[in-house]
Parts: structure tokens; C-alpha cells; sequence
């Protein structure tokens, strides 16, 4: 899950088939029930005699052909990034089907630099990385110094282990005047090079000396995101108040599922289950914060309702061969199924995209179980 765009995604079928069930069993159900059943049967004994008038009427087909005519491009994008929007605050998977369905809806010669800002956030989220870094590449010829396409390139660029693209993003935020972003980026590409603690603790009190010079009136998001950077570095120099500052940032915006998770796990790493459940209860459908629910809720003595949900949700993912997130698969795996050996794949495999210190803490987890695993038989 990546910190700029916690944005979860499922298959267009799933997205649609509301639509399509409205259609089937809303007003439309009547008219289902009169062709199984059918009218009077009339057997006429006049040419000139009406058998069956055909009233002229829009049926909820020609409405959603006829709204999608009159759409214009810039509604479209509107709508788009309304959906976005409104996932990012409520988790809700079917508005980013709503996201992909009206972005799918503007022709290429209408696309503007919202529209692959927003195209490239989706796919961002879908993990399809290059796909939007080639969206930003198209934005950038537009719009060369558009803050937000440098901001998810370097988002990109870090989770994905790539340093000199995340290197070349961060410089060009300084180019911009964005002390904090560029203070925090460059901070966290310190911390992250060598993994070393001694280095992660400098980087954390260079960036929180930025972040003193910057004051309180800084600007908000800013200041968000300095926070969760410098807790990301806490957590990786070892240190005791990165769980405060996770709940710091997750204060100033509560609806941010990445701080959460975060918080979540450095909670249920303490045994804290109580906190864990309470930060996560009202997200169960965020694949990573279920999980962690799950495993605070069986510690607890329970759990198994949401545990076998949880099953069915990847083993539905895994036919469909879309495990986007192969983070929170691989922690189900490793701490409810207990298959070390299959957890290890997993985390491999998420490791190929994602490299976040989460993602790397898992992976020395599993390595460990599957060796003591291995080693026990």
C-alpha cells in the first residue's frame, strides 16, 4: 500500500455489476416478470383491430446510453476524481471502479494534465507502475514542474526500491520551493539507502529540525506528510515514539488507511490487540487492515467469522489472478494459515514491487519462519 495514493482496486465486473443489478432487480424487475408471464393473448378478427400499443418511453438503458453521450470530457474527469476522492475517505473499492469507468470514457484527444494525473494514481494503485510513470512522462511534457506528478513519481520511484528516479523527483521538488517535501524526501532516501540505524537517526533529526524551522502555520499537507515520513524514519532508526507519530498523522487526517495501518502494526507488535481492533474496526475492507484485525481478533480468542472471510476474499483474488496485495496475502499467510514456506513466496513476490521497511520486515519474517519450519521437520 503506498503512502501518497491508498487506493484499492478491484475488477471492473465487480465494479459494474451493481449498475447492472439495478437495472435487474430495481424498477426494471416488473418488467422482467411481464415477459415471463406475458399479456392477454389476442387473436384479432379484423385487419384494422390494435392488438398491442407500444408507448414511447426511455427505459433505463437509453438513460445511461443517452447520459453517456452528453457527458463531456472535463465532467468525466470531474467524476473521476470526485470517486478518488471520496475512496480515500471512505475505502469504499466500488468508487474506484467508478474512477476507471469515467476516465475510460474521455477519448485521446481530449486528455489533459488531470487526466493522467488521475489515470496515473489509479494505476498507481493497481500496481502498475510503469504504466503510470509513463502517464506522469505524458503530464510532464504538459505541465514540466506540476507538483503532484513529482510528488507520485517519487512515491513511485521509493516504494519501488528505484532510488535514482526517487533522487531525480526529490531535486526537482527543491527546484519548486517545497522545503518540507523536499526535506522529507531526501531524509527518507537517507534513512532507506543503507538501512543503517546510525544514518536513520540523523535523518530523523535532520528532518524534524526542518520541520521546527517550517513552524505550525506550515501548510497542512506538508506538514502531514513531513510527519509520516519522519515516522517511517523512527521506525526504522528504532525508535520508541514512532507510534506517536503515526497517530499523529493519523489526527490530522483520520480517514488516511496508510497511517493507520502503520499505527496498527506497531500496535499489534507491542500486543496491544485492544488498539489494534479499535484502529481498524471500521476498515475491514482494506485488505492489510483486516488482516491485522484478524490477527489481533484471534490473539483475543476470536476472529474466525472475519478469518474466513478474509480466505475467501484471496483464494477469490488468487483465481482471478489479481492479488494486488500481496503484503497483507503474505501476512495471512505467515501469522493465521501458518505456511511459512507459501508466505515466503508471497513476500518475495510483493518484494519484486514494493519496498517499503513494512514490506521488508515481513520478508525477514517469513525467511525466518520457513527456515525454523524447515529445519523442525
Amino acid at each position: 500500500m503506498a503512502r501518497v495514493n491508498t487506493l484499492r482496486f478491484t475488477n471492473n465486473t465487480r465494479a459494474i455489476l451493481p449498475l447492472l443489478m439495478g437495472f435487474i432487480l430495481g424498477p426494471g424487475l416488473s418488467l422482467v416478470a411481464s415477459a415471463l408471464t406475458g399479456p392477454p393473448v389476442t387473436h384479432p378478427t379484423r385487419d384494422e383491430q390494435t392488438v398491442f400499443t407500444i408507448t414511447k418511453q426511455a427505459t433505463p438503458q437509453n438513460t445511461l446510453q443517452n447520459a453517456l453521450i452528453t457527458t463531456t470530457p472535463e465532467q468525466h474527469i470531474a467524476r473521476a476524481r470526485q470517486a478518488l476522492l471520496d475512496f480515500q475517505r471512505s475505502a469504499n473499492p466500488r468508487l474506484l471502479g467508478d474512477a476507471q469507468r469515467e476516465l475510460a470514457g474521455v477519448s485521446a484527444e481530449d486528455y489533459t494534465p488531470d487526466f493522467y494525473l488521475y489515470r496515473a494514481s489509479l494505476r498507481q494503485s493497481l500496481h502498475q507502475f510503469s504504466a503510470a510513470i509513463a502517464d506522469l512522462a505524458e503530464l510532464s511534457k504538459l505541465q514540466p514542474n506540476n507538483f503532484h506528478a513529482q510528488m507520485m513519481r517519487f512515491n513511485i520511484a521509493f516504494v519501488s526500491g528505484d532510488t535514482v528516479v526517487a533522487d531525480l523527483a526529490c531535486d526537482k521538488l527543491a527546484n519548486a520551493s517545497k522545503d518540507l517535501y523536499t526535506a522529507s524526501c531526501r531524509q527518507l532516501l537517507r534513512a532507506a539507502a543503507t538501512e543503517n540505524v546510525v544514518e536513520a537517526e540523523a535523518a530523523y533529526h535532520e528532518l524534524k529540525t526542518a520541520m521546527a524551522k517550517a513552524g505550525p502555520l506550515a501548510d497542512r499537507q506538508a506538514l502531514s506528510w513531513a510527519s509520516g515520513s519522519l515516522a517511517d524514519i523512527a521506525e526504522r532508526a528504532g525508535r520508541d515514539d514512532a507510534a506517536q507519530l503515526w497517530q499523529l498523522v493519523l489526527s490530522m487526517n483520520p480517514d488516511d488507511v496508510y497511517a493507520r495501518a502503520r499505527l496498527a502494526a506497531l500496535k499489534l507488535a507491542t500486543n496491544n490487540n485492544a488498539a489494534v481492533l479499535a484502529l481498524t474496526g471500521q476498515y475491514l475492507a482494506v485488505d492489510s487492515l483486516a488482516v491485522l484485525h484478524a490477527i489481533a481478533a484471534r490473539r483475543q480468542g476470536g476472529g474466525e467469522q472475519l478469518i474466513s472471510v478474509l480466505r475467501e476474499r484471496f483464494n477469490e483474488a488468487l483465481w482471478r489472478g489479481e492479488v494486488l496485495h500481496k503484503r497483507a496475502y503474505a501476512q495471512f499467510l505467515l501469522d493465521i494459515e501458518s505456511k511459512p514456506a507459501a508466505a515466503l513466496l508471497w513476500a518475495q513476490n510483493n518484494w519484486q514491487e514494493q519496498r517499503e521497511w513494512p514490506d521488508t520486515q515481513l520478508l525477514i519474517r517469513a525467511r525466518r519462519a520457513a527456515v525454523q519450519a524447515e529445519n523442525s521437520q
